[in-house]
């Protein structure tokens, strides 16, 4: 059975469906979403009809579309202060009153939700986060395996408008015998290790090595590395020039003129 969430929100929201596209997707994780147009007579007075909704109605939360447009309504404004008052009268402080943010700053938020749960609908899983609110429970969300390594591509690296550097370092421990892979297809023009945030590369390599392997689909790839130790402020760079190869892997090797080891940590360029 759905959850019956009553949602305020300025009509203008919808002139162009984002409110009707929101209630799409919360009755597509059980919630049940009831406002104005569908559950008001025309004609009779608001506020008494709201408070029926809330204190009558077997609704399990009251959320808030936060929109520019919305936070400086006066109707919503009105609604909110309606709807907690009642809702902490007859409900009790436990009842679920939940921000759904969209192009919002905390800091504009109507103070009585701040302190409140509230969900940024730029978020890939705000459905799920909604719904744990109207249960008033902890939201299950899908668990992100977050990179060993920083990663940043640096365009026009250190003033040359042609060329492109793929720059990588790891976040905790130093890293010795590191390892770069691209298609045996791409030319890397410059490679090596320096200051992180775009650093020139040093003249200096230790324990240089450069090779040949196949990835488990057959893609024949190139590798090269060496043993000079990265950390927090040391970083890889793997240099090319005017666009990067379709891919652009890194690992490290067990010893110092060893191939690199999987798991690889792959930067897909689409190129």
């Amino acid at each position: 059975m759905a959850d019956p969430l009553w949602v305020t929100y300025a009509w203008v929201d919808n002139e162009e469906g984002d409110f009707s596209y929101l209630v799409q997707e919360l009755r597509a994780v059980g919630v049940e979403a009831i406002y104005d147009r569908v559950s008001l007579v025309p004609g009779q007075r608001l506020w008494d009809q709201i408070g029926d909704k809330i204190t009558k109605s077997p609704l399990s939360g009251w959320a808030y579309l936060l929109t520019p447009n919305s936070v400086h309504n006066e109707r919503c404004r009105e609604e909110l202060a309606y709807a907690l008052y009642r809702a902490l009268t007859d409900k009790g402080a436990e009842f679920p009153l939940i921000g759904l943010l969209k192009d919002v700053q905390i800091a504009d938020v109507p103070p009585a939700l701040q302190v409140r749960l509230c969900v940024n609908l730029a978020d890939p899983n705000w459905q799920q986060q909604a719904k744990a609110g109207v249960e008033a429970r902890i939201p299950k969300l899908p668990r992100a395996e977050a990179s060993r390594f920083i990663w940043n591509v640096q365009s026009g690296y250190r003033g040359n408008p042609n060329h492109i550097a793929v720059e990588v370092r790891p976040r905790f421990s130093s890293v010795m015998y590191w390892r770069f892979v691209i298609p045996a297809s791409a030319t890397v023009i410059g490679w090596g290790h320096g200051p992180a945030s775009g650093g020139a590369i040093s003249g200096v390599k230790m324990s240089v090595v450069e090779g040949q392997l196949e990835l488990s689909d057959g893609t024949p790839c190139a590798f090269f590395g060496s043993g000079d130790a990265l950390s927090a402020s040391v970083s890889a760079y793997a240099v090319f020039e005017n666009q990067l190869p379709a891919f652009v892997a890194f690992g490290t090797a067990r010893e110092a003129f060893g191939p690199p080891v999987p798991p690889l940590e792959v930067l897909q360029t689409g190129t």
